[in-house]
């Protein structure tokens, strides 16, 4: 009995914190999409693991905001797309092209969270 009551509070616990993760990562998205150079490269990654954690641990709602946000200002951001199209052709860009794939592969790991059970 008392491990059914532990476990209940864990879960609601996770859940809490999903969603705290989650509305973190939406100010921080929405912060992104209105710093123009910066956004992108440094608080966009941190946009999606928070929002990634929100979709793993079920807080769907704000983790599919997160997403939509983040994909908004990927689709928007010529920084982001002259990382994607020139950055291999710089020799010191190393840690924007990083910082863009990981933004890119980032919102494909969140659709995934999004379309899992």
């Amino acid at each position: 009995m008392a491990e059914q009551v532990h476990g209940m509070v864990a879960q609601r616990d996770a859940a809490s914190y999903a969603k705290v993760c989650a509305i973190f990562g939406l100010i921080l998205a929405i912060v992104g999409v209105l710093i123009p150079v910066v956004g992108v490269l440094f608080i966009t990654p941190v946009a999606i693991v928070f929002g990634a954690i929100g979709l793993y641990g079920g807080s769907k709602g704000m983790g599919i905001a997160v997403l939509i946000v983040n994909v908004v200002n990927l689709m928007i951001s010529p920084t982001f797309w002259a990382n994607i199209g020139a950055g291999a052709t710089l020799a010191s860009a190393g840690g924007n092209r990083f910082l863009t794939w990981f933004d890119a592969i980032g919102v494909i790991v969140m659709f995934t969270l999004v379309a899992r059970k």
